[in-house]
């Protein structure tokens, strides 16, 4: 079965390192923002479309202030593109803004039998299905490249507009109510996953080589 590839925000910095992710089984579905400088970025995915199946676009004015809330909801949007989320065997989430070469390989089944026998028995009433996989820091995931199956994205994003942005506000509320207005976007993620019966699994093979560096 084919893969998809979904886009969302600002495509800010993308660059080659999107190219292993893509080949003629591939869909790549992007959901960004109209700004003039943006533009300029769009051309450039443009130029990947010859290294997949197909390319789908949609561009809108932005709605948000909180980069957080522009985000997530462009996520929700990309995620609503895809007309038959279940003809796809996966789906990689990938933010154009990640510096340098990713090494990935996807092997979600592997990663969740891994997680399966090491934490026996937590998960024995989850499916693989119902999670996504990724770079894991404690309990929360880096968003900005995981992989899961159509049912963990239809857990996710699949439900009315209205319905979405409102359970984001108060989600977001809830997060900046216990830890704080400057916590980090992986935890709202965090939450919303959870309200929704996801869980993360760690991708063993993933790496991400412009991790944040640790402060302390």
């Amino acid at each position: 079965m084919p893969k998809a590839v979904i886009i969302s925000g600002l495509l800010t910095h993308l660059s080659d390192n999107i190219i292993p992710f893509l080949d003629k089984e591939t869909d790549v579905y992007c959901h960004t923002w109209n700004m003039d400088w943006n533009g300029r970025w769009l051309i450039k995915l443009n130029r990947y479309k010859k290294y997949c199946r197909n390319l789908y676009t949609v561009m809108d004015k932005p709605q948000f202030h909180s980069k957080r809330h522009s985000y997530f909801y462009s996520t929700y949007r990309v995620v609503n593109m895809i007309k038959d989320i279940y003809s796809y065997d996966k789906i990689i989430k990938f933010k154009p803004n990640v510096i340098g070469d990713v090494k990935y390989v996807g092997d979600l089944d592997y990663y969740f039998k891994k997680a399966y026998l090491q934490s026996r028995p937590l998960l024995d009433d989850i499916k693989m299905e119902e999670c996504l996989y990724g770079t894991i820091h404690y309990t929360t995931m880096d968003e900005r490249i995981f992989t899961g199956f159509p049912l963990a994205f239809s857990k996710m994003f699949h439900t009315l507009e209205e319905s979405f942005v409102q359970q984001m506000m108060i989600t977001d509320l809830d997060v900046k109510k216990k830890y704080g207005t400057d916590s980090e976007g992986s935890i709202f993620w965090k939450e919303w996953a959870d309200k929704n019966g996801v869980k993360f699994i760690q991708d063993i093979d993933l790496t991400i080589p412009d991790s944040k560096p640790w402060q302390h």
